[in-house]
């Protein structure tokens, strides 16, 4: 099963637990990406001693698995934004956008 199959279970999941009425049910799932990307940002800041007195609170582990919440909430969202099953196109035409662009830079600093 490809990446892109299992988002519609997901997002099943997250739209039956939100029990949101239409609209606020897109709202509340793109709102998810935000969340769960601050709190990979705070389990990065546990995870350096920031804040803490230097004490490491949280584990690169934890902050890996909070970004890939973050990135699958996001997939979730746009998989509810395409109702006319495009998500996995767009997604893949920014990230080929995304690369054309980064390499033209790279290659024009010589990075």
């Amino acid at each position: 099963m490809e990446d892109w199959d299992k988002i519609p279970h997901l997002r099943a999941r997250d739209e039956r637990r939100s029990r949101a009425p239409h609209p606020a049910e897109e709202l509340l799932l793109i709102t998810k990406v935000s969340e769960e990307a601050n709190e990979a940002a705070e389990l990065y800041r546990r995870m350096r001693g920031w804040g803490t007195n230097g004490a490491t609170t949280a584990t690169r582990r934890q902050v890996q698995h909070e970004l890939c919440a973050a990135i699958t909430a996001g997939m979730v969202a746009l998989d509810r934004i395409s109702p006319d099953g495009t998500a996995r196109q767009v997604w893949a035409e920014y990230l080929d956008y995304g690369y054309t662009r980064a390499e033209q830079e790279n290659t024009a600093t010589g990075g």
